[in-house]
């Protein structure tokens, strides 16, 4: 691979918005536990989306940190089949929302359980695109979770988010021949992985989304890949003032390649989505943030020469 053009996408000037539009947030009645995160997966699945995941953080924490704020706390990552197919060949970046990140938590000593996800006004912002599909996802998303829990309410984020300069997504280019593109993705992903662990990154789920799109007849790509990536003690550390952050988690990175494109891309959210949407001001938080970023960018970049 040669000539890697790393694109910024970069947003207008830092202010702070008097009401938060990029997360979702439900609240439902719990005190007696009887809803789960698995009520929940129940419920997307009899409406049509296709759970890849569904992790148990809370084992985790105690396992790893010892402690923990949680009765549970579970990161789904799910996708629209029908949606998603119809919108990666129009928008393939899009694909670092496919699949998205849906959180459920509840505290201990609380007695209501939450839900959040991004929005697709969110989604949008982030990506610097209008498609109606994001609408379409936010409304199916938002139907199947009253009816899988009738007695939700949308609740209010207690912040704004913050709009900020700095880029809001990364996409790379890497310039290789069609024909030798399979080969090249084999190596950059076996290094890329071979990189992740002893950083701290954890492949929590991948999918072939190719895969999929040629089950529903679907030919543009000659692959599309999916990796959900987490770091434990990011998501631990954040979810103790703002459970809501699952949202972000685990960060989907796709790596694909347009038919007759000659070009491999990798596209990954940036760690401003987080601090923006969550208004993260925390030194602490704020600078393993940034240590994980320039770590997965050297990981990425590295994986290409």
């Amino acid at each position: 691979m040669k000539r890697v053009l790393v694109i910024y996408i970069v947003m207008f000037t830092m202010v702070f918005a008097s009401t938060n539009k990029d997360i979702i947030l439900y609240k439902i009645p719990n005190k007696d536990l009887k809803i789960s995160a698995q009520t929940i997966v129940d419920g997307l699945i009899l409406q049509g989306y296709t759970v890849s995941k569904n992790q148990d953080m809370n084992g985790p924490y105690e396992k790893q940190f010892k402690a923990t704020l949680f009765n549970s706390y579970n990161l789904i990552s799910v996708y629209h089949r029908d949606i998603a197919v119809k919108l990666i060949p129009k928008v393939p970046k899009s694909g670092i929302f496919t699949p998205f990140s849906i959180v459920t938590y509840q505290k201990k000593g609380e007695d209501d359980f939450f839900i959040a996800f991004l929005s697709a006004e969110a989604q949008q912002h982030i990506l610097k695109v209008k498609d109606s599909y994001f609408n379409n996802l936010e409304k199916k998303t938002r139907e199947t979770i009253i009816k899988t829990v009738p007695l939700a309410v949308e609740e209010s984020l207690s912040y704004g988010s913050i709009v900020t300069e700095k880029p809001l997504y990364t996409e790379y280019s890497f310039d290789v021949k069609d024909k030798e593109a399979i080969e090249a993705r084999d190596d950059m992903t076996m290094m890329m992985e071979s990189d992740m662990k002893p950083s701290g990154f954890v492949v929590a789920n991948y999918i072939d989304f190719n895969q999929v799109l040629n089950e529903e007849k679907v030919n543009d790509f000659i692959f599309y890949d999916a990796y959900s990536l987490c770091k434990l003690k990011i998501i631990y550390e954040l979810s103790k003032k703002h459970p809501e952050a699952g949202a972000f988690a685990p960060c989907t990175m796709v790596i694909y390649h347009k038919k007759k494109s000659n070009k491999t891309k990798v596209v990954t959210l940036s760690i401003e989505n987080l601090t923006s949407s969550l208004a993260i001001k925390d030194k602490t938080i704020l600078k393993m943030l940034v240590k994980a970023q320039d770590t997965m960018k050297r990981i990425i970049e590295d994986s290409a020469e």
